[in-house]
């Protein structure tokens, strides 16, 4: 095997034409990195299960939460632990997840008590606590372009957003996926895109990686609030919460196929967690029970756009669009 010689790579990338994709090829998986990889620390403090973790901006904060509903802020760097504090939960907390542009003093956790707690951590209290779910809530998301307002996804098929400005102690229904989906569909994650911050993809019941334009819903909504016909709601209005053309569908190409012989096995495709890259051009997908997906996303328009009145099960034309690599 050649000897690994990764500073002299990472000048040839930079002044090399194809050095970018060598590198990429040579350091995909390399050996001496692997062999390296050992415990380093663990960091004690919970007495229960540690179900999330979160860095902050920086990368010197990590923030976990846990089944004994206590949410700590360590120095991963120095193996200490800051602050520890009872988050008003009542239940496993699933998510945590700062709050950007705050000074790292906000934290914001979701829990299986279907409730979502914001907290002062420099006070250690909880400034504002949300019960609008019904269900368990999965998953936090923040976007850096509104340090305001961030969203949750619930196992009642619902995607909220919250904005901190406002007095009223209740959420706005961003998303309802119980409307195009029934009512059995859970949401499971969701993560707003890092360099398009109104990108947002969310995962849920089923083999669908769901992308949603959170402008054109809001501008959507305020233009039939503006509507001089905005008081009268026809059957039409109500099966179809969002625009035309404000969401996108992504499944691997090997799933559908398989969807018989799973629901005759009685196993569920549920998407357990999704991710952009930093530059906002793949999303990772973490299908339950199945494979780890990478969905290369066009630059401009994603290469289907589902109508919110369509099934929730796409054509198998809609199908053959997607261009998914599957990986172990």
């Amino acid at each position: 095997m050649a000897k690994v010689n990764i500073t002299r790579d990472l000048i040839h990338r930079q002044i090399k034409e194809r050095g970018a994709l060598s590198f990429e090829r040579r350091y995909h998986v390399t050996d001496p990195f692997i062999r390296r990889l050992g415990l380093e620390a663990e960091l004690q403090g919970h007495s229960g299960c540690v179900n999330c973790l979160e860095w902050n901006e920086k990368g010197d904060l990590l923030a976990s939460g846990s089944d004994d509903q206590h949410t700590i802020v360590w120095d991963p760097l120095h193996h200490k632990k800051l602050l520890s504090m009872h988050t008003g939960h009542t239940a496993n907390i699933f998510s945590v997840k700062f709050l950007p542009h705050a000074g790292d003093r906000i934290l914001i956790t979701g829990a299986a008590d279907s409730k979502v707690h914001v907290h002062d951590l420099t006070v250690k209290e909880t400034i504002h606590m949300f019960g609008d779910h019904t269900n368990r809530v999965k998953r936090i998301a923040t976007a850096p372009m509104w340090p305001n307002t961030f969203w949750s996804a619930a196992e009642d098929g619902l995607i909220r957003q919250y904005d901190l400005r406002e007095n009223s102690k209740h959420s706005e229904v961003l998303i309802d996926l119980t409307e195009y989906c029934g009512q059995l569909v859970e949401a499971k994650c969701l993560t707003v895109n890092p360099q398009d911050n109104n990108c947002l993809a969310v995962g849920a019941s089923g083999p669908f990686v769901r992308l949603y334009d959170i402008r054109m819903i809001h501008n959507h909504r305020k233009s039939m609030k503006q509507s001089p016909s905005a008081g009268v709601h026809t059957f039409c209005d109500r099966q179809k919460p969002l625009p035309d053309g404000a969401a996108q569908y992504y499944v691997a190409g090997h799933l559908p196929v398989k969807l018989p012989d799973y629901n005759n096995r009685l196993r569920v495709l549920v998407a357990t967690y999704v991710t952009f890259s930093p530059n906002g051009t793949e999303l990772l997908v973490n299908m339950g029970g199945e494979q780890v997906c990478s969905v290369i996303l066009p630059p401009i328009l994603p290469y289907c756009s589902i109508s919110s009145s369509q099934s929730c099960m796409p054509s198998s034309t809609v199908l053959r669009q997607m261009e998914v690599t599957a990986s172990l």
